[in-house]
């Protein structure tokens, strides 16, 4: 592919919780696309993991057998109603799905906190409407989808509802926009830096940077 992605993961447990609710992962199939996953448990420590754990399983399992992007997470939403008939639990969603080839790139979110792409030193957020997996139903069951471009240079950073507090997020805007884009890792870290110092650890805080480059 004539453009490749560097991916950039810090976390931090809820205070007090001896694992993260918090759940992701990232792959990249031999099509050139490159999948990133984050979800957020309803509550917190094991029942939370257990919620987002089984959400990334799922949704990794679609996509890793060829099942398009917005019929995975459907299904996801789908199969997690289902399941709430027993035991009644969600998980929010983060999808982002690059092509390494074009730069295309598209984003589903299911009840997650918002998003941030950055071109140059512009920076958009990019938030949704929808419910989490496992609320949402008919005719209110779409999650909510957005289609960009990513080009050498260019950024993407999803974050977990710990990471905003439900507070302004114009720091994390402000950090992205300054920074100089050397290690999307040094970012991830200073984001989840700085949440803790202004909200503390009240609850689990992940942090995952996309940076586009090309490839050398």
């Amino acid at each position: 592919e004539p453009r490749a992605a560097s991916v950039g993961i810090s976390f931090k447990k809820k205070h007090q919780e001896e694992v993260s609710g918090d759940k992701g992962a990232y792959f990249k199939t031999d099509d050139g696309i490159l999948y990133v996953i984050l979800s957020d448990g309803m509550g917190s420590g094991e029942l939370a993991a257990r919620y987002s754990g089984e959400t990334v399983r799922i949704l990794e399992r679609f996509l890793r057998s060829g099942v398009e992007p917005e019929t995975a997470v459907r299904m996801l939403n789908d199969l997690m109603l289902l399941k709430n008939q027993d035991d009644t639990g969600c998980a929010t969603v983060d999808l982002v799905c690059i092509n390494l080839f074009t730069g295309q790139t598209k984003m589903f979110k299911y009840g997650a906190a918002p998003s941030y792409l950055r071109t140059g030193t512009t920076v958009r957020r990019v938030k949704g409407r929808s419910l989490a997996a496992g609320l949402g139903v008919p005719p209110h069951d779409a999650p909510d989808r957005h289609t960009m471009d990513l080009r050498p240079g260019n950024m993407a950073v999803i974050v977990s509802d710990g990471v905003t507090g439900g507070a302004d997020d114009n720091w994390i805007v402000k950090m992205i926009a300054e920074d100089n884009g050397e290690d999307p890792r040094l970012l991830a870290a200073a984001i989840v830096e700085q949440a803790t110092s202004r909200f503390g650890s009240d609850d689990d805080m992940t942090v995952i940077v996309i940076q586009i480059k090309e490839r050398g």
